[in-house]
């Protein structure tokens, strides 16, 4: 009896920890469009604050440190799917070359390593180890499907209401595909130690912050 219920305790846990992307959505939506008519397009450092303060408490309850240490412990596996990780975050690397001096700006460079170098930890953990974790029993396709889809639907739903390259197709497509790889790395190599390198590359390759400015689009031809 008492292991049936525990079960069924931890099957509703599975159930609230998957859904948890749109308590963070109606979380951060709200919070971007009130920050907005204040900061404008500065509105994300606020909205990114609450955005990783409601990450940290999702990943707190329904993983804890234990769920944590397994995300982060040694990548599992042949070193191509690390290899696979990083490599994505490269893709971003030909616009890089051709607009970096848009982050020569001191204001704008504190913020750009900041964010990039911050922000991959959070995310990480939340879509890749505690998302993927929570709806494993799924099938592996439909998790990583599930983790991407809110992966990319996030950036247009929250930073795309003052981003205007985050509501653009081409982006939402490219960081769906960008969340597969990074799915189909954890559930192979059992860490997130890859995932976090690539993301801090794509970050900052894909100079987030100027996006979320509007300095910068990399559908932009």
């Amino acid at each position: 009896m008492d292991t049936q219920v525990h079960g069924e305790a931890a099957g509703r846990s599975r159930l609230l920890a998957a859904l948890s992307p749109l308590v963070l959505m109606a979380v951060c939506i709200p919070a971007q469009h009130v920050a907005g008519a204040r900061l404008g397009v500065w509105a994300w450092v606020p909205t990114m604050l609450l955005f990783w303060t409601t990450i940290a408490i999702a990943v707190n309850w329904f993983g804890g440190r234990r769920a944590l240490a397994r995300w982060l412990q040694p990548a599992q596996g042949a070193m191509l799917w690390g290899a696979l990780g990083v490599g994505v975050g490269l893709l971003s690397l030909p616009g890089f070359l051709a607009h970096w001096q848009i982050v020569r700006e001191p204001s704008i460079l504190v913020f750009w390593l900041a964010f990039g170098l911050i922000n991959p930890w959070f995310e990480e953990a939340y879509w890749r180890g505690m998302l993927m974790d929570a709806t494993a029993s799924w099938g592996g396709l439909l998790s990583v499907v599930y983790s991407a889809a809110w992966f990319a639907l996030s950036h247009p739903l929250i930073w795309g209401v003052h981003a205007t390259a985050m509501r653009q197709w081409p982006v939402i497509a490219a960081l769906f595909f960008v969340g597969v790889i990074w799915a189909v790395v954890y559930r192979r190599s059992k860490s997130i130690r890859w995932t976090i390198a690539g993301h801090m590359l794509a970050n900052l390759l894909g100079m987030a912050v100027p996006v979320l400015l509007n300095l910068y689009d990399p559908a932009a031809r």
